[in-house]
């Protein structure tokens, strides 16, 4: 062999080594690139699953919003919710700013999917406000045609809390009429009579019959729908609060219409949606609190308590003495009766009675975003 093709022959080698190298090199920072390219997908894809579920607790606290669990949080005192989903956790802690707003910051953290998504976590909060339905009560007592106050009979419309409810009552002292009716000409007095209010008596000709089935866009076939105490009529006894042997409140009972008397009580946060289908005469010694819906006509037999809105689609009247209605009372006086407030019967009304009685029912409550500015992103902010 010649001395130039032995050169030819040991150039060839290490040119072929270099380039086995070089193709290593290559392929090792290739398969680097592809797993860092992978490392930075799941990590996004980790966080953005976290962020996600972070939402989903959100909108789960909203959407099933307990108004009985959340209204009862001390102002700025946090209650928390959690919930373990196949992918990971969020937890949500819900603080009481106000009597309606509420703050909702929740953290998700990813617990399957692999070594690359497991502790992922997003933290996100929410300015939330409580919206009820448009039930506002013009007045004290609200009515057409033909009203008689009678006797030691008292209608008062400036805004006066419930006896013993002073800490549960955080609501504006907004004054109303006494009484709110149609025609002044159709309002009588005799004996001691009393009715009181910013004005006493106001007038308004525009009263008819959607004033008591339209509220805002709620109508009356459909309040009527949320009731959770139905009867058919007739004499209603021995409406108190019931409870269970524990202690516990029984508010399945149909009986059991909550405890106006005392809000710490353990019906003190029960406010049922009370509907009538015919004519109804509630017998003394009977209270209750929240919504009544009587299709026919009421009639109040003595020393009954309430606490709320009572909206009444035909005759309203009161008899003997202790009758005390506390929030608002709606006539619509279908059949065009002579309805009567008379003995020592009390109509007072309370913005606070009926603002506790729509916050506490759940149907009628919803707690949703604030409209400008209510969303933040936590996830850089460490939590002590």
């Amino acid at each position: 062999m010649s001395h130039k093709a032995q050169e030819k022959s040991g150039f060839a080698l290490p040119a072929a080594l270099f380039a086995v190298t070089i193709l290593a090199v290559l392929t090792t920072a290739g398969f680097y690139n592809a797993r860092q390219e992978m490392k930075v997908a799941q990590a996004t894809e980790s966080g953005t699953l976290a962020f996600y579920m972070a939402e989903l607790g959100l909108n789960e606290v909203m959407a099933n919003w307990d108004p009985t669990t959340f209204q009862g949080i001390p102002l700025w005192n946090t209650l928390t919710l959690s919930d373990t989903l196949a992918d990971g956790i969020w937890e949500v802690q819900v603080t009481k700013g106000a009597n309606r707003i509420f703050y909702l910051d929740a953290t998700s953290t990813i617990t399957r999917g692999g070594p690359m998504l497991e502790g992922a976590s997003r933290r996100v909060g929410v300015l939330a406000r409580v919206s009820t339905a448009d039930l506002d009560p013009p007045a004290a007592l609200t009515t057409r045609n033909n009203l008689s106050v009678k006797g030691n009979a008292e209608i008062h419309g400036e805004n006066a809390d419930p006896p013993a409810w002073g800490p549960a009552c955080t609501s504006p002292a907004v004054n109303k009429p006494g009484v709110l009716i149609d025609d002044a000409t159709d309002l009588n007095y005799s004996g001691q009579g009393k009715i009181t209010g910013v004005p006493p008596v106001q007038v308004d000709p525009t009263i008819g019959t959607s004033t008591f089935t339209q509220f805002g866009d709620l109508s009356w076939a459909e309040l009527t729908s949320m009731a959770t105490k139905k009867y058919a009529g007739g004499a209603i006894n021995q409406t108190q609060p019931y409870y269970f042997g524990d202690g516990t409140c029984n508010r399945g009972h149909n009986l059991n219409w909550g405890e106006p008397l005392d809000p710490t009580d353990a019906c003190g946060s029960h406010f049922p949606i009370i509907h009538i289908t015919g004519n109804a005469n509630i017998q003394s010694g009977s209270r209750g609190q929240g919504i009544m819906l009587v299709d026919g006509d009421l009639d109040l037999r003595g020393d009954f308590v309430f606490s709320g809105i009572v909206i009444v689609q035909g005759n309203f009247e009161t008899q003997g003495s202790g009758n005390r209605i506390y929030g608002a009372v709606m006539a619509g006086n279908a059949d065009f009766d002579n309805q009567s407030v008379v003995g020592g019967s009390e109509i007072q009304y309370s913005a606070c009675a009926i603002e506790r009685t729509l916050l506490n029912i759940g149907s009628l409550t919803r707690a949703r975003p604030i409209f400008q500015r209510s969303w933040v992103d936590l996830s850089s902010v460490i939590s002590s």
